[in-house]
Protein backbone atom coordinates (compact mmCIF):
# COMPACT_ATOMS: atom_id res chain seq x y z
CA UNK A 1 0.00 0.00 0.00
CA UNK A 2 2.69 2.51 0.50
CA UNK A 3 4.69 1.78 -2.51
CA UNK A 4 1.44 2.39 -4.22
CA UNK A 5 1.11 5.99 -2.40
CA UNK A 6 4.54 6.32 -3.17
CA UNK A 7 3.85 6.19 -6.91
CA UNK A 8 0.54 8.28 -6.97
CA UNK A 9 2.69 11.21 -5.50
CA UNK A 10 5.23 10.94 -8.03
CA UNK A 11 2.65 10.40 -10.65
CA UNK A 12 0.78 13.36 -9.34
CA UNK A 13 3.89 15.36 -8.91
CA UNK A 14 4.56 14.93 -12.73
CA UNK A 15 1.32 15.88 -13.82
CA UNK A 16 1.18 19.19 -11.66
CA UNK A 17 5.00 19.98 -12.67
CA UNK A 18 4.04 19.49 -16.78
CA UNK A 19 0.43 21.16 -16.45
CA UNK A 20 2.24 24.34 -15.05
CA UNK A 21 4.89 24.50 -17.68
CA UNK A 22 2.64 24.26 -20.44
CA UNK A 23 0.66 26.52 -18.94
CA UNK A 24 3.24 29.01 -18.79
CA UNK A 25 5.00 28.56 -21.76
CA UNK A 26 1.44 28.77 -23.94
CA UNK A 27 1.33 32.21 -25.43
CA UNK A 28 -2.02 34.21 -23.53
CA UNK A 29 -2.49 36.83 -21.48
CA UNK A 30 -1.56 36.60 -17.65
CA UNK A 31 -5.74 36.96 -17.01
CA UNK A 32 -6.59 34.13 -19.43
CA UNK A 33 -3.79 32.45 -17.33
CA UNK A 34 -4.60 33.53 -13.80
CA UNK A 35 -7.95 32.13 -14.92
CA UNK A 36 -6.61 28.99 -15.57
CA UNK A 37 -4.74 28.15 -12.76
CA UNK A 38 -7.37 28.74 -11.10
CA UNK A 39 -9.28 26.44 -12.40
CA UNK A 40 -7.19 23.66 -12.36
CA UNK A 41 -6.45 24.10 -9.05
CA UNK A 42 -10.01 23.97 -8.14
CA UNK A 43 -10.68 21.23 -9.95
CA UNK A 44 -7.49 19.38 -8.58
CA UNK A 45 -8.26 20.45 -4.95
CA UNK A 46 -12.13 19.30 -5.67
CA UNK A 47 -11.07 15.93 -6.83
CA UNK A 48 -8.42 15.42 -4.25
CA UNK A 49 -11.12 16.34 -1.19
CA UNK A 50 -13.52 13.60 -3.26
CA UNK A 51 -11.06 10.74 -2.67
CA UNK A 52 -10.11 11.83 0.74
CA UNK A 53 -13.83 11.74 1.33
CA UNK A 54 -14.57 8.60 0.18
CA UNK A 55 -11.46 6.50 1.80
CA UNK A 56 -12.17 8.23 5.46
CA UNK A 57 -16.03 8.98 4.89
CA UNK A 58 -15.84 12.60 6.05
CA UNK A 59 -17.68 15.36 4.74
CA UNK A 60 -16.49 18.41 2.78
CA UNK A 61 -15.46 21.11 5.23
CA UNK A 62 -18.33 23.62 3.24
CA UNK A 63 -20.62 21.11 3.95
CA UNK A 64 -21.08 21.85 7.34
CA UNK A 65 -21.56 24.37 9.83
CA UNK A 66 -19.62 26.27 12.39
CA UNK A 67 -21.92 24.72 15.19
CA UNK A 68 -21.34 20.99 13.17
CA UNK A 69 -17.39 21.37 13.69
CA UNK A 70 -17.40 21.90 17.12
Amino acid sequence: MKENSIYLLCALGGAIVGAAVAMLTAPQSGRELRGKIRSVVDETMAEMWHHHAHHCNCEHPATTTAAEQK
